[in-house]
């Protein structure tokens, strides 16, 4: 094996490279609507198994049943899932804290 005495050279990045604050919102992909719900379905899918997971932590069933009981309208709130499910979401959040009590 032959050993390299050439010394690293060491490359510095431009402060252009590190810049968070330019985006070139061209670029960035754009999302459709139905990609929107289908990513609804399926974190309202996550967060309701969730609740009833063994392996699951307290500390993210905490976090899945404040979702679950906030009025929030956020676009990923539980509201705005139930609704882009055409369910509504006061029923769906009585029957599943029904069903948690079980």
């Amino acid at each position: 094996m032959k050993i390299r005495k050439d010394t690293a050279v060491q490359v510095h990045p431009s402060v252009e490279q590190f810049d968070i604050f330019v985006i070139d919102w061209d670029v960035l992909p754009q999302f459709t609507e139905s990609e929107f719900d289908e990513l609804r379905y399926r974190l309202l899918l996550a967060m309701l198994s969730s609740l009833k997971d063994f392996r699951v932590c307290d500390e993210q069933k905490t976090d899945a049943l404040e979702w679950l009981k906030s009025d929030d309208t956020s676009p990923f709130s539980f509201r705005v899932c139930c609704e882009s499910e055409g369910v509504d979401f006061e029923v769906m959040r009585d029957l599943i804290l029904d069903h948690l009590r079980m």
